[in-house]
């Protein structure tokens, strides 16, 4: 009789530890253009600090941007915009260089980390640092929305997308705290692995939740399927012991989507090519000449936002802008091939023959065809 009480005794934490467990569920989401999350919460406690933590499995090829979080602004376009391929690592319109590339069709964690305070955004991939960049600016918390599952070309909550980068993969535990969180931290959510429940231990930080997701409160779109996951062993503990931290490396060539990515930008997308855009466009670039010698950044950026809003030929005398759209005239300034470069004549002369090639194209329509054509066959710098 002692011998059975002993044995309930040592039981008691298995059992407790059983019932309180809670089930793992991950989400798969259709490949297409229906399946997606959209949301817009209050973003205010996050001006200053932001992380965004989740599992991913990437099931898309592997060529595409597959968008599993994007989250714009009525101010800023590409306030977070992450990618199962980690070849758009974005926060505050610019992406986090860096050098890794995850393995296709199994679990990955990654986390995306910032703080005013420390000037720095730090990402992640599995339980390592992989890159690092420094900031200047305040997160945006204005008139915006989040999406998952697709790249929105909107910060309204209206259904814009492009088939080129639905997400078509399985997310699990994405979480998105009030705060910058630590390398030792993001370690343990890795290690604990992706059925753990750690990420508990962080719940007065958490502001979006992976619960808050999940819960049929929250509309999902489409083809969006709950999965139980079944973990039979789910720690990755590491042979060395702790990760060892990896510095920032240089960012990979973005190449084609990079060079073509700006015909994705609100004024110019699904607009036909005629005079009146090109001449704007040929606008811009002449202006930036002027600059010749200086460095794209946000000085520059926020200078041409404030005199130079919109073309001349468009502006009528009485004719104002709002923010976003002054905002959206230069965002091609924040893409990697642009953003703290030179301004050289060089880069002019590279803008310019993007230009004319897109002017031979006058009366098509800028859509998913066209930019693929483009990245296709003219991905290079026009000589």
């Amino acid at each position: 009789m002692m011998f059975a009480y002993r044995i309930s005794l040592l039981l008691l934490p298995f059992l407790a530890s059983v019932l309180s467990h809670k089930p793992h569920v991950a989400l798969k989401f259709g490949d297409d253009l229906l399946s997606y999350i959209m949301i817009n919460p209050d973003m205010s406690p996050l001006e200053e600090a932001v992380s965004v933590c989740s599992w991913v499995k990437q099931l898309s090829p592997t060529s595409r941007e597959g968008t599993w979080m994007h989250y714009n602004t009525q101010d800023y376009h590409d306030e977070i915009t992450l990618s199962d391929n980690l070849q758009w690592a974005w926060l505050q319109g610019r992406h986090t260089p860096h050098s890794q590339t995850p393995v296709h069709s199994q679990w990955y964690h990654v986390c995306l980390a910032w703080s005013f305070s420390s000037g720095t955004v730090t990402l992640y991939y599995n339980g390592v640092q992989i890159g690092s960049r420094s900031t200047s600016r305040k997160f945006s918390v204005s008139t915006g929305s989040i999406v998952i599952g697709q790249y929105h070309y909107t910060y309204k909550m209206e259904a814009e997308f492009g088939s080129d980068y639905s997400f078509g993969g399985e997310l699990t535990k994405l979480n998105i705290l009030k705060r910058k969180v630590s390398d030792q931290e993001v370690a343990k959510m890795y290690k604990s692995g992706v059925c753990s429940n750690y990420e508990d231990t962080l719940e007065n930080d958490i502001h979006l939740s992976w619960e808050t997701l999940l819960s049929d409160d929250t509309e999902k779109h489409g083809n969006i399927v709950k999965l139980n996951l079944t973990c039979p062993a789910h720690t990755h503990e590491p042979t060395t012991g702790i990760p060892t931290t990896v510095g920032p490396t240089e960012e990979s060539e973005g190449g084609c989507n990079n060079r073509w990515a700006f015909l994705r930008l609100s004024d110019i997308y699904n607009k036909t090519i005629e005079k009146e855009m090109l001449q704007d466009l040929r606008e811009r670039w002449e202006l930036l000449a002027e600059f010749d010698g200086h460095q794209i950044d946000d000085t520059l950026i926020a200078h041409l936002t404030k005199h130079h809003c919109s073309s001349e030929m468009s502006r009528g005398d009485n004719e104002t802008e709002e923010s976003g759209d002054c905002n959206n005239r230069w965002a091609i300034l924040r893409f990697p091939d642009f953003f703290e470069n030179e301004v050289t004549s060089e880069m002019i002369e590279d803008l310019r023959g993007r230009w004319e090639l897109l002017a031979e194209f006058t009366g098509h329509t800028i859509d998913n065809a066209l930019i693929a054509h483009l990245k296709k066959h003219h991905c290079k710098t026009v000589e």
